[in-house]
């Protein structure tokens, strides 16, 4: 009854309207026109400005296809793009533009198609390449991201509707949000694990294979694409699967001023000012935000109404890129403070008050959070002779001050790194070769302090110690055309990751062996092949390879006390195969529907001890096994209504596990959601938009003998936005919205503890929430 009723009710406000007819011409020729790849760029269109670079793949003899806008001489969208360099068609004819089109948010007149085509294009590859062409299981998002009234409050927003991946937003800035791809990063305390993250083309994961994504600039957020499974032969360490972030595009104007304020419940507030344009071929964007949360979970030791577990965080993002070489040089730099309270997870006892309290202790031990970062990027992009170049370096600084349950944490980290790749690409009768190669240098430097926790007073010191990682890789991938129809895409890399630790704690010294110095490698190749039969239908099969090695926070907590790194834990290692299969029914229905099977070795799993409560620790099982289904089906039948629909299915179990005196073989593998389906509706765009996003997901195990009481039970949730797409008075651009989380006031845990002492397995969401905001935005016009 939802549904109806939430159509009639939005018809009657008004809805989208049909785009009307562009005023530019119906053809254009194009006999004889070059278009190198690297230079092939993008004019006005919905959520891509002009300076895009469409570096598509290509098709030997095929004609642009009717979906395509021409605007001039720019090809504004392409669905397929001719082989080689030269356009070989004469004339590329334009449909009816009253057809199958709706407006685009905030720019009049523009029409996208019903299934957007600028989802096509991926780079997440490591090369550009046409989604439907790819032997693997890919997904984008793109500028609903940040057009369709989100509260910005957390990276589960910038990543809903993506098949094979979970988002636990625990609703606790000191730790962050649980990622995990297909079962890889689901044993996380904080940060994200086992998936690979770059932001701007910086990794967020660093070379011992941790992520934070503290950060994460939401408010300047364009587009997100992932790879749902193994990407080591691509991304090395910790590529269980693989996430990149990218900044919007600045605005195709001299100037544009954006200012965005959002209000909600358990005291959210967000303030961001976005400042963006074109000046000539340089292109720049600032943005500056502060985000700050009262927290919802009550605080047990204090008075009634108060919470803990609040957080303010400020954000500095700015980018500047211009020609530079017959190339394009980026400027990048990022500026991050944050301060959180850690509420902690509880048992079923605390859940049985109802209040979604802290847990006790944390509040005691004042547990929480101070991180300082700052990061910075260079990036250029050219050709070398008929070939192209990719240089990146980058640096950071970050400085953590923790007081965690158990112990105080003092961290300061300095990282950088560099990447050179070179591509080269061949056009003949079978279809498009290329080849790419490259190397990858980085380094991590960490001075780890930690002392005794005393109620949130510092005590005696307890480890005093450098860490150094240092990681080198060398790779190449390479896509090989067997005939018009079949492809393969293959790739080869080598890393060495090397740990060392020295003891800076005065006393006794401790040896070498001591110390637990690692040097760890591992060659992981990739092999997919592709067969197109038709745009409604192409399969592709692959075998992966990941591997990912216990981070330095991992290696230095030693369960026996000692100093240094952990002898005894070893990297885990994974063997994915893939069968999938995708295509477009018209312009209406896109499908997908892929089946995977993994193989573990030394899953690395955590546990606790009695005597340091909220450690964790970490060990390695025998071996273990993940298979299931990702099916996604999106569906835009009018430009009024389109609607994407997911479902995931994972059997994670320990196939040869014993752990002392326990055998868990054939359990589950605790934290991992076994079902888990997502629907959401649009309504729009155009002058107005209304969104209802479902999700239900299935009980979670909490630990390694599956018992129930370690069981977080199953739940269902649903949200609501609306809102206004810049309605422009007297030349201000307003963008009114709203929304409601949690509609029917669900009580759920959103993430599930591993293994935690005590039964301290459960982290509570909130309940109903409301939020309301709008964007206030002036643009000055060439």
């Amino acid at each position: 009854m939802v549904l109806p009723v939430l159509i009639a009710v939005f018809a009657l406000v008004g809805g989208a309207e049909a785009a009307s007819a562009d005023d530019g011409p119906a053809s254009a020729d194009l006999v004889g026109m070059t278009v190198p790849v690297w230079e092939l760029r993008a004019s006005a269109s919905a959520g891509h400005p002009a300076g895009d670079t469409i570096r598509g793949d290509t098709t030997q003899g095929e004609t642009i296809r009717g979906d395509t806008i021409i605007r001039g001489d720019t090809i504004v969208r392409a669905d397929t793009v001719v082989r080689g360099d030269t356009l070989v068609s004469d004339t590329v004819t334009i449909p009816d533009p009253e057809v199958e089109t709706l407006p685009a948010p905030g720019m009049p007149g523009d029409t996208i198609d019903l299934i957007p085509v600028d989802e096509l294009v991926v780079d997440i590859l490591r090369a550009p390449m046409q989604m439907h062409e790819a032997p693997f299981a890919i997904s984008r998002i793109g500028n609903e991201i940040w057009t369709t009234g989100r509260s910005q409050s957390s990276i589960e927003e910038a990543l809903q509707g993506l098949p094979g991946v979970q988002i636990h937003n625990r609703f606790n800035d000191a730790v962050g949000e649980r990622i995990s791809i297909r079962g890889y990063g689901a044993r996380s305390q904080f940060g994200v694990r086992g998936v690979k993250i770059l932001v701007d083309g910086i990794p967020a994961t660093l070379p011992d294979g941790q992520s934070t994504l503290d950060h994460l600039d939401l408010g300047s957020l364009g587009q997100v694409e992932a790879l749902r499974g193994p990407g080591s032969a691509l991304y090395g360490n910790a590529a269980g699967g693989v996430l990149t972030f990218e900044t919007r595009p600045p605005a195709q104007a001299p100037l544009r001023q954006e200012f965005r304020v959002i209000e909600g419940d358990h005291d959210y507030r967000r303030r961001q000012s976005t400042t963006s344009g074109q000046l000539g071929e340089v292109g720049y964007l600032l943005n500056l935000a502060r985000y700050e949360f009262g927290g919802f979970r009550a605080n047990p030791m204090g008075g009634p109404g108060e919470t803990y577990g609040g957080a303010i965080r400020d954000h500095l993002n700015a980018q500047l890129s211009a020609p530079l070489l017959d190339g394009r040089i980026r400027f990048i730099a990022n500026a991050m403070e944050l301060g959180a309270e850690n509420p902690g997870a509880l048992t079923r006892q605390d859940l049985a008050y109802g209040d979604r309290r802290a847990l006790p202790f944390n509040v005691r031990q004042k547990a929480g959070k101070e991180a300082h970062q700052r990061q910075g990027s260079v990036t250029w992009e050219g050709p070398l002779g008929n070939r192209e170049l990719h240089l990146m370096g980058y640096g950071i600084r970050r400085d953590i001050t923790e007081p965690a349950p158990a112990d105080w944490v003092e961290l300061a980290r300095w990282a950088g790194g560099f990447r050179a790749a070179l591509r080269s690409e061949f056009v003949g009768e079978e279809g498009r070769l290329w080849w790419s190669l490259g190397m990858d240098a980085d380094f991590q430097r960490d001075h780890r302090l930690t002392y005794e926790n005393l109620e949130g007073v510092r005590g005696l010191r307890t480890i005093d110690q450098r860490e150094r990682v240092s990681s080198g890789a060398v790779f190449i991938q390479a896509m090989l055309p067997i005939n018009t129809m079949l492809d393969v895409l293959t790739g080869l890399r080598y890393d060495r990751i090397g740990f060392s630790a020295r003891d800076r704690f005065p006393g006794e010294p401790v040896t070498e062996a001591d110390t637990g110095a690692r040097t760890l490698d591992s060659a992981s190749p990739s092999f997919g092949f592709h067969a197109g039969f038709h745009e409604a239908l192409g399969m592709y099969v692959n075998l992966t390879t990941a591997f990912e090695t216990p981070t330095a926070n991992e290696l230095s907590t030693r369960p026996d006390g000692g100093r240094g790194f952990n002898p005894e834990l070893e990297p885990q290692v994974g063997i994915t195969t893939e069968v999938g299969g995708r295509g477009v029914l018209g312009s209406t229905l896109a499908w997908e529907a892929v089946f995977f099977h993994t193989t573990l070795h030394n899953e690395l799993i955590p546990f606790e001890l009695a005597d340091t409560p909220g450690r964790r620790y970490f060990e390695n099982s025998g071996r273990s096994q993940r298979e299931g289904w990702e099916l996604s089906l999106q569906f835009a039948p009018d430009p009024l209504i389109s609607a994407r629909m997911v479902l995931s299915i994972n059997n994670a179990h320990f196939r040869v596990f014993e752990d002392e005196d326990r055998d868990y073989s054939g359990n589950r593998v605790p934290g991992l959601a076994p079902r888990r389906a997502e629907g959401i509706l649009r309504l729009g765009p155009g002058r107005w938009f209304a969104e209802l996003r479902g999700e239900a997901t299935a009980a979670i195990p909490g630990d390694n003998a599956n018992t129930p009481q370690a069981q977080s039970p199953p739940y269902r949730l649903l949200d609501f936005r609306a809102g206004a797409n810049e309605v422009n008075i007297l030349g201000v651009r307003l963008s009114p919205f709203f929304g409601i989380t949690n509609l029917f006031d669900t009580e759920y845990n959103t993430s599930v503890v591993a293994n935690a002492l005590a039964g301290r397995h459960f982290e509570p969401g909130p309940g109903r929430s409301f939020y309301m905001g709008s964007s206030v935005a002036l643009q000055l016009q060439p």
